[in-house]
């Protein structure tokens, strides 16, 4: 198989995967993602995020999750920077305070959660397809991509 047969199976597969994933329409939101994060089954990203003052889940999927990993990071190792700069102070107040604003293409979906009081818990998550954001330096970065039509 030649290298530009390769990639057209993987841009076809990556296709597929997107038109199961995503199958309603994009939405576009302004989220604040906190360094909090972990890693699914299948292999997706999900980052604690703040829509206003509704916490959220934002999923970054399949591939996306690799272009997500940097930013990430970069967070962490500002987290870790604040946590050594407030010695003794809480750590959970010092992670919910380290927040990257992200714009946001994508889906809206709803997670249950398992049941408190004999109701249900609803997480709402949005499953990120697209995002900008400016680094700390002021840069603009355009990550993911829409899905093909």
């Amino acid at each position: 198989m030649s290298l530009s047969e390769r990639q057209r199976a993987i841009s076809e597969g990556l296709a597929f995967d997107d038109a199961g994933l995503f199958r309603s329409g994009i939405v576009q939101v302004v989220v604040e993602v906190t360094p909090q994060s972990r890693t699914t089954r299948d292999g997706d990203l999900v980052v604690r995020g703040f829509v206003g003052k509704k916490e959220i889940e934002v999923v970054f999927p399949g591939q996306r999750q690799l272009e997500a990993a940097p930013m990430i990071q970069r967070m962490h190792q500002r987290l870790q920077a604040k946590r050594r700069e407030l010695v003794g102070a809480d750590p959970l107040s010092i992670v919910s305070g380290l927040r990257q604003r992200l714009r946001i293409d994508g889906i809206w979906r709803v997670r249950m959660l398992a049941e408190l009081n004999g109701m249900p818990v609803r997480r709402f998550q949005l499953v990120a397809a697209r995002w900008r954001y400016r680094s700390a330096e002021g840069v603009e970065h355009l990550c993911g991509h829409l899905p093909s039509a």
